[in-house]
């Protein structure tokens, strides 16, 4: 599977952090998506996730069922962790 990240812009204070972990668990039971990794801020309604399917068009349906609002879906090419870079 792909990775894909992806950028949120939500209504501030419209999720609790509940509802964002039912979002992670259910990411994590679909059969066409899982989740990776989130950052989240509430409070200003901003989160980035990366997650992991098999094309962008998968991610974006699995964000409309869940009612999840989404700005962008991008495939990732490179991955960076504390000054390492590599391809995917």
């Amino acid at each position: 599977m792909a990775k894909f990240m992806c950028t949120h812009t939500m209504p501030p204070g419209k999720f609790s952090t509940g509802q964002l972990n039912q979002f992670a668990q259910a990411a994590q039971q679909d059969p066409n998506v899982k989740g990776y990794r989130s950052f989240v801020n509430l409070a200003e309604g901003k989160a980035i996730c990366v997650m992991e399917a098999a094309n962008s068009e998968a991610v974006a349906s699995w964000f409309k069922k869940m009612g999840m609002p989404f700005d962008t879906i991008t495939k990732v090419e490179l991955e960076g962790e504390r000054g390492h870079i590599h391809s995917i």
